[in-house]
C-alpha cells in the first residue's frame, strides 16, 4: 500500500508489506509531495539495497551497484515480489551520479509505463528468479541472482563467453539476456531444485473437476508460491506446500485419488534436478 498523504516537508516512512503496484504508487506519492530525499529499497539482509534519489519531487537518479539509471526501474518492477522493505528518509542530496540519471522520460510516469512495458516484454524474465541463489562451476561459489546483477562486472566474462545459440531470449537488460542464455545451456545453474509449472498439471488432472472455491483458493495460493507472476518454474520447497494442498483435496475425493496423487507427487520430485530449462519455457 502506498503511504498515507501528509506534509511534504520531513515526509518519511517504512513500508514491509509490499505487491504488485507499491512501487508505483510510492514513487508517484514523492513525486506529488515534491520530496528530497532517498528511497531505499531492500531484497533482504544479505542483498545491497536499491537507492533512488529524489529531488524537488523528481526521480533524479538510481543506483543498484552496477546497475544504473532507467535500467534500476526495470530491475524492481520486474522483482517487485521479491521485495522486503520500502524506505524513505528525507535528506538533502550531495551529489549526483551523472552515470545513473533516469533520463527515459520527462515525466516520473511516463518512466514507470515505459519500464513497465519493458518488463511486460521481456522474454528473458519467466526464468529470472531474483532470490534465488546461481552455481557458478568457474568459482565453485553460489550467489542469489540479485547479487549477481549488482556486481555484474565481476561475472560479465564468464557469461558473455557462452556462445550466441538461435533459443536466446530478449530482453530489456543485457545482464539478463547473458544470464537467462548461461542458465538455459547450464553454464550457471540454481542452485535449488525447480519444479516446472506445466508438470502441475499432472496432479490437477487427477482432481478434477474442481469446484469454483477450490479453483480461486489454488490459484490465490498459487500466485503466492511463485518467484514472479511470469515464472514458468516453482522451487521445490514452494512446490511440496502447493502438492500438499492438492493432495488434501485429493483425499477428500477417496482414498485411492489420494494414494494416486501421492505416487505422482513422488514422481515429479523424483524426476526434479538442478535445474535445465526446457527448450520451449
Amino acid at each position: 500500500m502506498s503511504p498515507p498523504r501528509g506534509l511534504s516537508v520531513g515526509i518519511n516512512f517504512h513500508i514491509t508489506s509490499v505487491r504488485e503496484g507499491t512501487i508505483f504508487n510510492v514513487m508517484q506519492f514523492l513525486s506529488l509531495e515534491k520530496v528530497t530525499g532517498i528511497l531505499s529499497i531492500s531484497f533482504g539482509r544479505h542483498i545491497p539495497e536499491v537507492a533512488i534519489y529524489f529531488v524537488s519531487g523528481k526521480a533524479a537518479t538510481a543506483e543498484f551497484g552496477a546497475i544504473v539509471g532507467d535500467n534500476v526501474l526495470d530491475v524492481i518492477l520486474c522483482q517487485e515480489y521479491a521485495i522486503k522493505e520500502v524506505n524513505f528518509a528525507p535528506g538533502r542530496i550531495s551529489r549526483i551520479n551523472d552515470k545513473a540519471l533516469i533520463v527515459r522520460a520527462s515525466s516520473l510516469s511516463g518512466s514507470l509505463l515505459q519500464a513497465s512495458k519493458d518488463v511486460d516484454k521481456c522474454q528473458a524474465r519467466p526464468f529470472i528468479y531474483g532470490l534465488l541463489p546461481l552455481y557458478f562451476p568457474n568459482t565453485g561459489r553460489a550467489e542469489v541472482l540479485l547479487q549477481v546483477m549488482y556486481d555484474f562486472p565481476k561475472h560479465r566474462d564468464f557469461l558473455s563467453s557462452v556462445p550466441q545459440a538461435e533459443g536466446d531470449k530478449d530482453g530489456p537488460l543485457p545482464h539478463c539476456v547473458l544470464l537467462h542464455r548461461a542458465l538455459s545451456k547450464n553454464a550457471i545453474t540454481y542452485q535449488t531444485p525447480l519444479v516446472p509449472i506445466k508438470a502441475l498439471r499432472q496432479l490437477l488432472e487427477i482432481v478434477q473437476p474442481l469446484s469454483e472455491k477450490e479453483i480461486e483458493n489454488l490459484r490465490g495460493y498459487m500466485r503466492s508460491l511463485l518467484p514472479h507472476p511470469k515464472a514458468t518454474h516453482m522451487p521445490i520447497d514452494r512446490f511440496y506446500a502447493f502438492a500438499s494442498a492438492i493432495e488434501s483435496i485429493a483425499h477428500r475425493r477417496g482414498p485411492e485419488v489420494g494414494d494416486q496423487t501421492r505416487r505422482v507427487i513422488y514422481r515429479l520430485i523424483q524426476s526434479t534436478t538442478k535445474l535445465t530449462e526446457p527448450a520451449n519455457a
